[in-house]
């Protein structure tokens, strides 16, 4: 088995080869003039069994062809198996048409990553476990939120509470997960969102956080509006700290901004996504996931 690292996670990649104790497939990419992406393996792959990491963060559309063409290469060069890890899997939000005409975009990541011969893909807290429904070929789909809480246990925490931004399943699971890791209690806030307008509006209720550290847990954070409304409502009923931890953290515009001025002591997200809050790495996650399956290889 070989690592194979995509443009946007070539430190992820090492990570997972250092973990694992399999090498890196060398390989070289660069952009044309005009933009195109240009990619070549410079060793032999013929019969090997790969994992392509790549992740597709902002900007997804770029990162996504990328993918298309590492994962056509290795497929026509005749790789034996194609894992593919992909933490961020854009274009996962919707399994249904919620508006008449509306694209199913996430049926076309789907059909592609199947046509162009993926065997199998691994992704981490996908924002609608539904659209993997989507999928023919095996979709393994991983929880970055007991780490993000264990990395939250070295802030020195008091009586923790793990906090879900919204009580819809995918949220609650993680946020039982994150508890359970830490052994702590968990709970959730109501959140809705206007389909046209996408305002986000948060529902109060009374929780048990006065004098305890609360740590919010979401799968995804773009605008920040979500954490930022479930932060005020915490300070409110007097958490004594807030946490932010998040598996991608996009913090597009000012989201940033809008978190912090909430009250929130910190923000943590994972190497899925790259910026400087990638304190978490998702690394060990795939690791654990693919022992069973490396052993039977080697």
């Amino acid at each position: 088995m070989k690592i194979v690292g995509g443009p946007s996670s070539l430190d992820l990649a090492r990570k997972i080869s250092e973990i694992l104790k399999v090498p890196l497939v060398n390989t070289r990419m660069k952009r044309f003039p005009d933009g195109e992406f240009y990619f070549k393996f410079e060793e032999n792959i013929s019969g090997e069994h790969l994992i392509i990491v790549q992740s597709l963060e902002p900007m997804q559309d770029v990162h996504a062809m990328e993918l298309f063409l590492m994962l056509h290469t290795a497929r026509d060069l005749g790789a034996e198996t194609i894992r593919v890890f992909i933490p961020y899997l854009a274009y996962s939000r919707q399994d249904r048409r919620y508006l008449e005409g509306e694209c199913l975009s996430s049926a076309v990541i789907a059909e592609l990553l199947e046509d162009l011969g993926a065997d199998a893909v691994y992704t981490i807290d996908v924002h609608n476990e539904r659209v993997l429904g989507m999928y023919k070929i095996p979709v393994y789909n991983l929880t970055a939120s007991g780490e993000i809480a264990k990395y939250f246990v070295g802030k020195g925490l008091r009586d923790p509470i793990i906090i879900a931004p919204d009580n819809e399943d995918m949220a609650k699971k993680r946020a039982q997960y994150a508890a359970k890791s830490i052994n702590a209690d968990w709970d959730a806030l109501e959140k809705r969102r206007d389909r046209y307008t996408g305002e986000i509006i948060t529902l109060s209720k009374e929780m048990n956080v006065y004098g305890r550290d609360a740590i919010i847990i979401d799968d995804i954070v773009s605008t920040g509006r979500t954490a930022a409304n479930a932060a005020k409502i915490l300070k409110e009923q007097g958490a004594r700290r807030v946490f932010v931890g998040v598996s991608h953290l996009l913090l597009m515009g000012d989201a940033e901004k809008i978190i912090m001025e909430s009250g929130v002591e910190e923000i943590a997200g994972t190497d899925s996504v790259t910026n400087k809050y990638a304190k978490v790495s998702v690394a060990p996650i795939l690791a654990r996931a693919l022992m069973g399956e490396i052993e039977q290889i080697l």
